[in-house]
């Protein structure tokens, strides 16, 4: 199946129609800015996440009373999405509802995924389209990999989040990658803003995990030169930041969700969720993140 190929002035992507993730992003200097999915690490670039964001205990969700099977991050990895519309700088990809899908998500929906070029970044609008006759709930967000060091001669540890506000720093606790299970305050986060980047903050946690932020954006940064880029998540309540436990590898990933996975004290419920949208019959939903190059 043919990669999409997009570009505006200098820049460029490569979107697959299998799980609708940018497998290529390149500014005007032509650098990778995408994980190249090594399969020895972790084998993405930036999966698509619906109608869940993370872990669901027992790999079950429970919808009116009747339980279904739901892996990790949903469903969305594998399928090929539609091509519904295409242009040179942007493309419009949809999964439909389907005998598979409804074995695991009783409902008939359009989740569309929307890549948009600009000059030096990216826009991914997540668009869900409720075509059933009752309420929809779902959690969706995206999970791209980016390059981290972005430049020769630097190291991941060389790089640092910074927040667009201070934040308290609470990292809610998700053991092992699967259910949340308390918080912690991270002391790493100098001045409510500043993250420097180790791999032992992964090591000893997986994933960190921001719900309830102030900002909604960040810059993935080299601490000394500047260089990198900014993520904005303007509709997303969560940012989960991410990059495999003790393989030491070159990426991070910078997860937008509107949503969180399963915590040990919730019901199974699907509609008791934190951060889960109830969506009306007839209704659509719309959220989106940028990526921009910076220096």
């Amino acid at each position: 199946m043919e990669m999409i190929q997009l570009r505006y002035h200098d820049t460029t992507a490569q979107i697959q129609q299998v799980g609708a993730q940018i497998a290529s992003f390149k500014g005007p200097d032509g650098r990778e800015v995408i994980w190249q999915a090594d399969p020895a690490v972790w084998a993405q670039h930036a999966p698509v996440l619906f109608p869940v964001c993370g872990s669901v205990r027992d790999g079950q969700i429970r919808i009116a009373g009747e339980s279904y099977p739901m892996a990790k991050h949903g469903f969305t990895r594998t399928p090929v999405f539609e091509i519904a519309q295409r242009g040179e700088d942007q493309v419009d990809l949809v999964l439909r509802d389907s005998e598979e899908t409804r074995g695991s998500y009783p409902f008939s929906f359009a989740f569309h995924v929307i890549y948009k070029l600009f000059d030096g970044g990216f826009v991914t609008t997540f668009q869900v389209e409720n075509h059933s006759d009752r309420v929809m709930p779902f959690c969706v967000g995206g999970h791209p990999g980016f390059v981290c060091p972005m430049e020769p001669g630097a190291a991941f540890e060389d790089y640092q989040l910074v927040f667009e506000q201070r934040e308290s720093g609470e990292n809610t606790l998700a053991p092992g990658g699967y259910l949340c299970n308390g918080t912690e305050q991270l002391a790493e986060l100098r001045d409510g803003r500043i993250l420097p980047l180790t791999h032992g903050l992964f090591d000893e946690r997986d994933a960190l995990i921001f719900a309830g932020l102030k900002s909604r954006s960040v810059r993935l940064v080299h601490r000394d030169s500047g260089r990198g880029l900014r993520f904005d998540f303007p509709k997303m309540e969560v940012l989960a930041v991410w990059t495999k436990p003790g393989a030491q590898a070159d990426y991070l990933c910078l997860e937008p969700w509107h949503g969180m996975p399963g915590r040990v004290q919730d019901s199974d419920n699907f509609e008791d969720k934190p951060y889960v949208t109830l969506l009306a019959p007839g209704n659509v939903f719309s959220a989106w993140f940028t990526a921009t190059l910076l220096g």
